[in-house]
């Protein structure tokens, strides 16, 4: 028989089978396989396996469909290979299409029948199922940093975009506020123009920021018991002449118990303001958003309903994707880079709260913060 190039100099098996007789016959397979070190382990006993695969000692298992009382199946359903870099390759007396498909499902490596195995098909499966594997892991990697890449990417470039435009920002105010000398009124309605383009621009490049920092983990939480009361009536008090510009009413319903959270404030504050305005940007004149706050003995909740567009149940779960666009009768006319929500869910779940959001009632949508006290 032809020799096979396999990736490890010793290759760790675990056979898994409650026959003693048919892990003893593999054993002879094994053995007879030229140019490889197995070091071959046997078990027969179902929650025996379970623990020793936990100990990732071994870089592929043999696996039996009858285990006792107990299935193959049951095993991959708990070991979960498809999150694990050793394959799982399943065995059986019959050669069952039903079973393969079924062992497929749950991330098997391969699938053999008993009746048919011989030295030269073990190798195969053996060797191919470890390389695979190891294939999947370098991709997995090369994804990884891939990703890195780009948030550092994104990081740099948010850094060097800032700089400039802040510079940009000082040098059209101080022109708008006739240190360079008297301007026009259409001089002035054209700086007031490139003002506006120049806060856009530096609020996307904050917003970068923000999602590389949260996708590097260089975010620190400074949390403190903070009174939500409060911080919504802020809130509110902020973000009262966005509402008035488009005519419309914000609408707030608070206990009359303080309700304390322990929170970074100054996130939090961000993530209500965040999801509070695009309430407003997302609803036409004269309408009414609502922020109710209510909580029990382990969480506080603070509801925005809004009576704008609404979302389409099948997009809710792209509200918080990162660059996630909602299509909608407004958006086009909002903007927005579709990197809000996602960073907003991220720093709740930073809190070990929750972000959630449902269509409203007749229309709009119900966004809600769920935090823990």
């Amino acid at each position: 028989m032809s020799k096979f190039n396999h990736p490890l100099d010793q290759i760790r098996l675990l056979i898994i089978d409650d026959d003693e007789d048919d892990a003893y016959l593999l054993r002879r397979y094994i053995s007879a396989i030229p140019g490889a070190v197995f070091k071959v382990e046997w078990i027969g006993q179902f929650d025996e396996a379970i623990e020793r695969i936990a100990d990732h000692d071994h870089d592929v298992y043999l696996v039996d469909y009858r285990l006792g009382e107990r299935t193959g199946i049951e095993l991959l359903e708990i070991v979960r290979p498809s999150s694990r870099i050793e394959p799982f390759i399943m065995m059986s007396g019959a050669g069952d299409r039903d079973l393969l498909r079924e062992s497929m499902q749950y991330d098997a490596a391969d699938f053999m029948t008993k009746g048919s195995i011989n030295e030269e098909m073990l190798a195969k499966t053996l060797f191919y199922a470890i390389q695979r594997k190891q294939m999947e892991r370098r991709r997995y990697e090369e994804l990884l940093e891939l990703n890195r890449s780009k948030d550092e990417f994104i990081s740099i470039a948010s850094h060097q975009l800032r700089t400039p435009a802040t510079g940009v920002k000082q040098y059209i105010g101080m022109v708008r506020e006739g240190f360079a000398g008297k301007i026009t009124e259409q001089q002035r309605m054209m700086l007031d123009k490139a003002y506006e383009s120049n806060e856009r621009q530096l609020r996307i490049v904050s917003d970068l920021l923000k999602v590389a920092q949260v996708d590097a983990g260089k975010v620190s939480l400074s949390k403190s018991d903070v009174k939500l009361c409060e911080l919504i009536q802020d809130i509110v008090k902020s973000t009262s002449s966005i509402f008035s510009e488009k005519q419309q009413r914000l609408v707030v319903s608070l206990p009359k118990k303080p309700v304390i959270a322990y929170i970074d404030e100054t996130t939090m504050r961000m993530v209500i303001e965040n999801i509070v305005e695009n309430a407003s940007k997302y609803s036409e004149e004269g309408t009414t958003t609502r922020i109710k706050l209510y909580s029990d003995t382990t969480e506080a909740t603070i509801d925005v309903i809004d009576q704008g567009v609404g979302i389409n149940p099948e997009h809710i779960d792209k509200v918080f994707e990162k660059f996630g666009r909602v299509d909608n009768p407004l958006s086009t006319k909002v903007g927005g880079t579709g990197i809000g929500m996602y960073w907003a869910k991220k720093m709740v779940e930073l809190h070990g709260g929750d972000i959630t959001v449902m269509p409203g009632r007749s229309r709009g949508s119900v966004f809600s913060i769920i935090l823990p006290k």
